[in-house]
């Protein structure tokens, strides 16, 4: 019997991790979204929609008695989903990938939330934001952009798509000009290979005329999860090299608000629907604990309200994000 709370509503502040899609135009070496789709493998069509297929994880076989791919959640489900964490009390989703704006049904997702009272903050590398953006930018709290480099050198030594600097920076001087009603939040993954870099990425954002500097600096110390796994060598620095970042950055930089966060902070302190509607946890990797595609109202509140040391990690971790 669920007890956590007599309405059986979630907590106003908890924030859940959507990755709408495993699709993405870049290969991090240190991601740790979703998972790519099979081989670009699709199925056509459901309801016009190109649906592409997921490899099921161990858990996620464990939990549905199957071990066959899975499609990408189709717009009328990922709709059904937003409609259920409405009525637990869901205030605030974060929205990514993958790419999410590799959907195109994403601006009308998001337009979805909000209609339902939930605040919607982005997480996009800005691959196609000049072409999206204005289908978007009225009904989201905060865009959530990457930066790993003060110039296209360092970017790319840090493994991002060598277009990705030139598109930030264009989006920050557009933004500038047209000064929007939604926070700004900057993501810089700091590691072995860029640590020298990192304060002048804050010059870049915060003392460059032209550009919006940016609502949120937030700074994440390089983890060894998922495709980061494999590069650890190459990117890993312990904590006190992390957080002697962090400090020389708060006094450099005190107009700055700068949240960051160490590997302690990750470890089992989200939730993510993944592309398929798996609900996950994540230390080392993601981890299914519920589909939601066969789960009722009760079974979402139930499954969540078991994870109160998550729930509460969570909601430290994304106090940044919408207020």
């Amino acid at each position: 019997m669920i007890k956590k709370n007599k309405n059986n509503k979630l907590s106003p502040d908890l924030i859940i991790d959507f990755f709408i899609t495993g699709r993405c135009d870049m290969k991090c070496p240190f991601c740790y979204g979703a998972d790519n789709p099979i081989d670009n493998q699709n199925i056509k069509e459901i309801n016009s929609q190109e649906v592409f297929l997921y490899k099921p994880s161990i858990e996620t076989i464990n939990i549905t008695g199957l071990n066959e791919s899975r499609p990408e959640l189709t717009f009328d489900q990922i709709t059904k989903l937003l409609i259920t964490f409405a009525e637990l009390g869901l205030k605030k989703i974060n929205i990514g990938g993958g790419e999410p704006l590799l959907r195109k049904d994403t601006p009308e997702i998001i337009k979805i939330a909000n209609n339902l009272d939930i605040s919607v903050y982005l997480s996009t590398n800005g691959t196609y934001l000049s072409t999206r953006y204005k289908e978007i930018k009225d009904n989201i709290k905060v865009l959530g952009l990457p930066l790993d480099g003060s110039n296209k050198k360092m970017n790319n030594l840090m493994g991002r798509a060598s277009y990705m600097i030139d598109n930030v920076k264009s989006i920050l001087v557009y933004l500038d000009k047209e000064k929007p009603d939604h926070k700004i939040k900057i993501g810089t993954i700091v590691s072995k290979i860029n640590i020298d870099d990192i304060e002048n990425i804050g010059v870049l954002l915060y003392e460059t005329p032209g550009i919006s500097h940016p609502d949120i600096w937030r700074i994440y110390q390089f983890e060894k999860i998922e495709r980061g796994e494999n590069n650890a060598k190459r990117y890993e620095i312990d904590d006190q090299k992390f957080w002697s970042v962090i400090n020389h950055l708060k006094k450099r930089f005190p107009q700055a608000n700068i949240a960051p966060r160490a590997n302690s902070d990750h470890n089992n302190a989200y939730f993510f629907v993944s592309p398929d509607g798996m609900l996950q946890l994540v230390d080392n990797k993601h981890r299914s604990i519920l589909d939601t595609n066969n789960a009722n109202k009760e079974d979402i509140y139930e499954t969540i309200t078991k994870f109160q040391k998550t729930i509460k990690k969570t909601i430290n971790n994304r106090e940044w994000t919408i207020k």
